[in-house]
């Protein structure tokens, strides 16, 4: 469940609040997981010029669980997007959040902090190109042992319409996690073509 209240201050400018509400529960009879996750939220939303345009929000989460033996936490999270197009064929976006994720198995919880770019290029009427980066951090909240995931990742794509109604893609990304536990280490590279068709 959740709500926004968005209060235009300006022509293209909004302030916000928002308020989300989750709830967990595990088939599991024994399950010590069920919870419930509560985030408050206050920001903005903007169009500053055709060519800048975003959305920041700011607050706290709380997750509760029902179990007494997994302890409640809480902190700061964040939400925030922007968009920065310096050309009318050529996009940049930037994000950043920070959030909780249901455990693996590992700890109680995940709290993750993400921070990525994305440009994206059309060079003509028929080619597009994409590049991105990305950084994650990941929180195992009461692992025994601590655990913490450092994951970056790089990554490259083209798309070529060769007809209107037929499409060659082919991308390329690199991840390299690591982790303070070495047993969760590794790197991997994806290489993906793809064809895509329309009637």
């Amino acid at each position: 469940l959740g709500g926004t209240f968005f209060w235009r201050v300006m022509p293209r400018t909004e302030l916000l609040a928002q308020v989300g509400y989750r709830r967990f529960d595990y088939l599991e009879s024994n399950s010590t997981q069920n919870s419930t996750e509560t985030r408050y939220l206050v920001g903005a939303r903007w169009e500053a010029t055709a060519a800048t345009s975003g959305t920041i929000r700011f607050g706290q989460m709380k997750k509760d669980f029902e179990s007494s033996t997994n302890p409640n936490f809480s902190g700061s999270s964040w939400d925030v997007g922007v968009r920065w197009s310096p050309l009318s064929y050529s996009v940049f976006d930037f994000a950043t959040s920070k959030h909780s994720n249901e455990s693996t198995g590992i700890g109680d919880a995940i709290v993750s902090k993400l921070y990525g770019v994305t440009w994206n290029h059309a060079w003509n009427s028929r080619l597009r190109t994409q590049a991105l980066a990305s950084y994650r951090n990941d929180d195992f909240i009461n692992a025994t042992p601590l655990r913490v995931d450092h994951t970056t990742t790089f990554g490259l794509r083209t798309d070529y319409e060769f007809r209107r109604w037929l499409r060659f893609g082919a991308a390329y990304t690199h991840f390299t996690r690591d982790s303070t536990d070495s047993n969760y280490d590794y790197k991997r590279n994806l290489i993906l073509f793809t064809v895509g068709a329309t009637l």
